[in-house]
């Protein structure tokens, strides 16, 4: 597989593997696959930021199942912008999360900053940073995906 098909395979992996059915949980063998071993995630809530290695996530979403918060969770892409250079990429991916994936409501809309890393021939999440829209509204994603490239002065 060439780099652009396994970049396409490891971000359906990222949605599929934090996504769980009623009474699941997210797949967290499959995450180790999916993500480097040092990644970062990073959460910008109203209350403030919240980092993460892959263990503290884990134990914040096992906390948030354990209270209820989620009884099952399905997020999924819904546009992407991505940029790539040697052996790094940056993705930005619009989201919508609900209940199920054939849920006819969204529960929230928001956008993944994901940087990745080409390393043994597969790309590898470093980083996963996320925000989500305040309720009525929404990401303008027309206005985030057709920004354009800025440049400082050449010397």
């Amino acid at each position: 597989m060439d780099r652009t098909g396994a970049l396409d395979k490891t971000l359906r992996e990222i949605y599929a593997v934090i996504s769980f059915p009623e009474g699941g949980e997210p797949n967290w063998e499959g995450m180790k696959t999916v993500f480097h071993p040092r990644a970062r995630f990073t959460r910008i809530t109203p209350e403030g930021i919240d980092y993460f290695d892959l263990e503290s996530f884990q134990a914040m979403a096992m906390e948030m199942l354990d209270r209820g918060v989620y009884t099952s969770f399905y997020e999924e892409e819904t546009a992407r912008r991505t940029h790539v250079f040697g052996s790094l990429a940056h993705v930005l991916s619009a989201y919508r999360t609900k209940r199920s994936p054939d849920a006819s409501t969204s529960l929230a809309n928001g956008v993944n900053s994901i940087q990745l890393l080409w390393e043994n021939d597969s790309w590898l999440v470093l980083s996963l940073l996320w925000d989500e829209a305040l309720p009525g509204d929404p990401p303008d994603l027309h206005q985030l995906f057709a920004a354009e490239v800025s440049c400082g002065e050449s010397a």
